[in-house]
């Protein structure tokens, strides 16, 4: 398998510079030829998902990107061209099976199209040579139906995923009627937090794979904020008021109460987190 995919790139490459003459323009500027058009006529539209094997090279043949060294097709939501003669053109001009090849002058594409600087290594105002074979299109009628029957099934399977992890941690945890669950690992006398009570707490935060996303005590940094007033996740406000302060608690949040389908900078759709808090003080 590494050795076919190899030997494609080395083939794309000795071909590449005797096709140039071959540049047809598409209606948007876009600057292209085919190295081969299926009889499949069902193109992509912008919105569309598609799944695209892609190889980035520069004037002087080396290979920036690759989706054959990543080991896997790009995915990319079809978006509407940045400026004339954007590559993203070509993928509304490609069926299921196509091959194409398109050039761009880099620091376009750099800039205008991928929005970063145009790296030190590619002259400005060279050409970019962008080859493309499109595996697969999901429409977003179809993405959109599969968004939705997954999360009619989410909480199933996220029922099923906690509990598993609860038996295989050995854990002792009690379930709010909300669905949260919770475990003390150190239970002070003091009274409980209220709504509108201002709180310092140091956390942790896991994945049930184990993989930690954020935590405070590294940076020292202990966070601050206002129970009950939406300034944090349904979960910790409801789990804050469980505790007291000095109280440690490990609590396991469903995604209805973090934070939710559509998830967050890093925190992927549907995903239920765990918590260790630490409730330093209440102020």
């Amino acid at each position: 398998m590494i050795r076919s995919k190899i030997f494609l790139l080395l083939i794309l490459s000795l071909i590449s510079f005797a096709a140039e003459a071959q540049y047809l323009t598409g209606p948007n500027g876009v600057k292209y030829f085919y190295w081969r058009q299926s009889i499949n006529k069902q193109t992509a539209n912008i919105g569309d998902l598609v799944f695209m094997e892609l190889v980035g090279k520069t004037d002087k043949d080396s290979i920036v990107m690759s989706s054959y060294f990543q080991g896997e097709a790009f995915q990319i939501f079809v978006p509407k061209p940045t400026y004339n003669g954007c590559f993203y053109e070509m993928f509304t001009m490609m069926s299921e099976g196509d091959s194409a090849e398109v050039s761009v002058v880099a620091d376009s594409l750099f800039e205008k199209s991928l929005g970063s600087s145009l790296p030190s290594f590619i002259t400005k105002g060279s050409k970019f040579r962008i080859t493309l074979k499109l595996v697969s299109i999901v429409t977003k009628a179809e993405y959109e139906r599969r968004i939705a029957e997954d999360a009619k099934r989410a909480p199933e399977i996220q029922a099923a995923d906690i509990k598993k992890y609860i038996s295989e941690n050995n854990l002792q945890m009690q379930e709010t009627p909300s669905g949260l669950y919770y475990q003390f690992a150190l239970k002070g006398p003091a009274r409980r937090v209220k709504v509108g009570d201002t709180v310092m707490v140091h956390y942790t935060g896991y994945f049930l794979d184990g993989r930690e996303f954020d935590s405070s005590i590294p940076r020292n940094q202990p966070y601050t904020f206002i129970v009950g007033t939406g300034s944090v996740i349904k979960g910790w406000d409801e789990a804050l008021q469980l505790m007291s302060i000095r109280d440690r608690l490990m609590v396991i949040i469903p995604y209805q109460l973090a934070y939710g389908e559509k998830g967050g900078s890093s925190i992927p759709p549907m995903t239920p987190l765990i918590f260790e808090i630490e409730l330093l003080n209440i102020l």
